[in-house]
């Protein structure tokens, strides 16, 4: 569930296989590993569109999920967590 706080900046398209692999949607280069190098879609109507289009023929689950602005804790948190331990 959604915190009321949570922005949402765009949504994803997401492609599950029979192996729980997710991928995520790129349309010059199709499906990628990384959910950083997937399209970002900024209204869910173009999203949802093209998760259609590319269900059609696929046996993959495909979802459109939102992505949500990362909290600055968040990123300290990772960098803490990156950095060399002195």
């Amino acid at each position: 569930m959604q915190d009321q706080d949570e922005v949402i900046v765009g949504y994803l398209i997401q492609r599950e296989d029979a192996e729980g692999e997710l991928s995520f949607w790129e349309p010059r280069n199709e499906w990628q590993e990384d959910p950083n190098e997937g399209k970002l879609y900024e209204k869910v109507e173009e999203a949802e569109a093209d998760a259609k289009a590319l269900q059609d023929g696929d046996d993959a689950t495909i979802t459109v999920e939102l992505v949500f602005e990362a909290d600055d804790e968040d990123w300290d948190e990772d960098e803490e967590e990156d950095a060399p331990k002195a």
